[in-house]
């Protein structure tokens, strides 16, 4: 397709672009930095579909719970509002930092509670 065809169907309402985008997230913090902003625009129509990829082996976002928790094993964090496999959770130790974590920000964790996010989890390979 042409970009003046494109151009053209964009301008008469037959040809509505979408744009996926696709991260990997372990805490959130580098996800945030890269959605947020796609995040609002979804927030204000534009169709956009936004995928954090975690670990499956720490699935916060797609087989955690969305509750209060603890965001560390020692129990010295105040309570926040987050998906989470509970702060006992132990991961294999081959995984790295934050890929090891056992919840999600709870900025991201509120944005997928409100289904703003797409998530999935995929296995090491």
């Amino acid at each position: 397709m042409s970009t003046d065809r494109g151009l053209v169907q964009s301008e008469t309402g037959k040809f509505k672009p979408t744009l996926t985008i696709i991260a990997c997230v372990g805490w959130g913090s580098n996800f945030a930095g890269l959605a947020f902003p796609f995040v609002k625009k979804k927030i204000e129509g534009a169709d956009i579909e936004i995928i954090p990829v975690e670990p499956a082996s720490c699935p916060s976002l797609t087989k955690g719970k969305f509750t209060y928790d603890l965001g560390d094993v020692a129990g010295m964090t105040p309570y926040l509002a987050m998906y989470t496999l509970g702060h006992t959770f132990m991961p294999h130790p081959m995984h790295a930092g934050g890929l090891r974590y056992h919840s999600m920000s709870p900025l991201v964790s509120q944005a997928a509670a409100e289904g703003l996010l797409s998530p999935s989890a995929v296995p090491q390979l």
